[in-house]
């Protein structure tokens, strides 16, 4: 979750709860995360999902929460055993193997670049070091730039993006292994929302971190979400482009094995 979207109760929104679980899975379809060196979510936020996926990571493998955004006392607070947080780039890394696995570092970078300026130089100049000769990037970002709204600008986006115009950017410095699209079926509300706000009324936009929906309604709309999450990755595997809410794609860096 974003820092700025963090409300007072724990309660998570099931987009959350289902982006969560589909980024699990596609990491795992990707990477050996049993001779994993170390993550590092970049723009962690509360750093939730980064701690997700804790428990998939070999003992000795570290998570750093980045962000640059954490105050003194998030950097201060009680985090579990492995996990650090930082608003510094971390140690820049060669991925070495570990035990033969041609994986290193997995780096997350999932609704962050949408908030850089410089987008480029930031894949550039912070990315390829960070991921190194053999790691990972995961990368999603908010599609679609005809569906920018009140709460992009609100939650400090510098833009929304085409599919190929992200592709196009990552392809600068890594290799694309695969891509896709998430959350279809949140497209026509999300349309209805920005038509709405250009006719000068309320949208009902609310942030992620204000849910405080009973069991049911949670359950439902989460069920809802993870079979369009797998029709997403359904059509990535089959090469089929349909529009998502957002785009995503796993990344190699350039001549890696």
């Amino acid at each position: 979750m974003d820092l700025s979207e963090r409300g007072a109760g724990e309660a998570r929104h099931p987009w959350e709860l289902v982006r969560a679980q589909f980024f699990r899975d596609l990491i795992q379809s990707h990477v050996d995360l049993s001779r994993l060196s170390d993550l590092v979510d970049v723009g962690a936020g509360d750093g939730w999902f980064a701690q997700e996926l804790l428990p998939m990571l070999p003992l000795s493998a570290t998570v750093t929460c980045w962000d640059i955004n954490y105050s003194s006392e998030d950097l201060a607070a009680a985090l579990p055993e492995r996990v650090v947080r930082t608003t510094t780039r971390p140690l820049d890394t060669s991925a070495s193997p570990i035990d033969g696995s041609e994986h290193g570092r997995l780096v997350t970078l999932l609704d962050v670049l949408e908030h850089i300026p410089d987008d480029r130089g930031f894949l550039r100049d912070e990315l390829v070091p960070l991921v190194g000769d053999n790691g990972t990037l995961i990368i999603s970002v908010p599609a679609h730039p005809q569906l920018f709204s009140d709460h992009d600008t609100a939650l400090g986006h510098e833009r929304r993006y085409k599919r190929n115009e992200l592709l196009a950017r990552v392809s600068e410095n890594f290799n694309v292994i695969e891509s896709g699209p998430l959350f279809t079926s949140l497209l026509a509300p999300r349309a209805i929302q920005v038509s709405l706000e250009r006719l000068g009324r309320d949208s009902g936009e609310q942030g992620i971190g204000g849910w405080d929906h009973g069991k049911f309604v949670t359950n439902s709309v989460r069920g809802a979400l993870a079979l369009d999450a797998r029709l997403g990755r359904w059509s990535a595997r089959h090469h089929i482009k349909i529009p998502g809410l957002s785009v995503w794609a796993v990344c190699r860096p350039l001549g890696a094995a």
